[in-house]
């Protein structure tokens, strides 16, 4: 039996033509996406480098977990920025130029690819963004040294022969200086807190 058709739309025709190009263009709008997330992941990496060396917010960090929210953005930037470059990075295509059907193959396969890093580079971006806010609001809510500094116990270990001689001073020199008493007991070592109103007890 004869198979009759007929022949396609005018505007058929079109849409499968409209279909090659965004094919055949795919490649090189993931690229474009990609260049426009690597340009904007490298700035914001480097504003933040600048805000942490400008504003010294670095030190502020006084531990192990200050430092890892200062260094967990930076990781993730560099991670982002590096699948974002390797959607540039060509592959190894084999196939016939005068088949186009494995052309095509290989141009969708390539989209793919492309496609597959350009989604875990936006995905570390993301959590780049939010981890660097996280940090600066963190750096930006703790106590600076000259606070911590301020509120520091001044401590003096001595004894009856070592009368003058003093050990374990935490301080700034200034305010020892001007706040420092000789506090000497005769029962052996003993620790005294010396406070800023010139008043000195025994612990």
């Amino acid at each position: 039996m004869p198979v009759q058709g007929q022949e396609p739309f005018e505007e058929d025709l079109e849409w499968l033509k409209y279909g090659r190009e965004i094919v055949k263009e795919s490649p090189k709008v993931l690229d474009e996406a990609a260049k426009s997330f690597l340009a904007l992941g490298s700035t914001l990496l480097t504003v933040y480098t600048g805000a942490l060396a400008l504003f010294k917010l670095n030190e502020n960090a006084s531990g192990p977990l200050s430092w890892a929210i200062i260094c967990f953005p930076i990781v993730l930037w560099l991670l982002s920025i590096s699948c974002l470059a390797y959607v540039y990075f060509p592959d190894r295509l084999k196939f016939h130029t005068n088949s186009p059907t494995e052309i095509e193959k290989v141009t969708v396969e390539v989209s793919r690819k492309k496609s597959f890093r350009l989604k875990i580079g936006a995905v570390l971006f993301v959590a780049a963004l939010a981890a660097t806010s996280i940090s600066i609001v963190w750096l930006g809510a703790q106590p600076s040294k000259e606070t911590q500094m301020e509120e520091l116990t001044i401590h003096l270990a001595m004894t009856q022969e070592e009368e003058g001689l003093l050990k374990n001073i935490s301080g700034r020199p200034e305010e020892t200086q001007r706040i420092l008493h000789i506090v000497h007991s005769s029962q052996g070592n003993q620790t005294y807190r010396v406070q800023p109103l010139r008043e000195v007890d025994k612990i």
